[in-house]
């Protein structure tokens, strides 16, 4: 972005992003850097929040849940509301008889995958069988 914005002003070439504001949006809890065979450590220093440019990032937090305003029956309100907690419930792992409640699709047995040793291999092998 600095070279791009250089053109219309060379101070641009000294700013974060070129002088344009950038959007972010992200869930730090959910969204994690890949970092193959990389450490706990080596996961946390390639976070966005450990990035020499945070200093010059602006914190903008939501505070009014636009969808839950446009629902118009009880019931929809209601499921807009359990929602975060059903996320919470399947993230960890908390999920056996969260379906019924979080009025969510229920996975197959079949689609399960359940004979591993190390969980991410066991979704890699159920995947890309050869």
């Amino acid at each position: 972005m600095r070279d791009l914005m250089r053109s219309n002003d060379d101070k641009n070439l000294r700013l974060p992003f070129g002088g344009k504001t950038i959007v972010f949006g992200r869930n730090f809890r959910q969204i994690l850097p890949m970092i193959p065979k990389g450490t706990t450590q080596d996961i946390v220093n390639a976070s966005l929040n450990s990035s020499y440019l945070w200093q010059h990032y602006e914190i903008l937090r939501l505070t009014v849940n636009m969808r839950l305003q446009s629902m118009t029956t009880d019931s929809q309100v209601e499921d807009l509301k359990q929602f975060p907690k059903c996320i919470l419930h399947v993230r960890n792992e908390k999920s056996k008889g969260t379906s019924d409640r979080c009025n969510m699709t229920k996975i197959l047995p079949e689609f399960h995958i359940t004979d591993y040793n190390d969980y991410i291999q066991g979704i890699i092998e159920a995947i890309y069988p050869n």
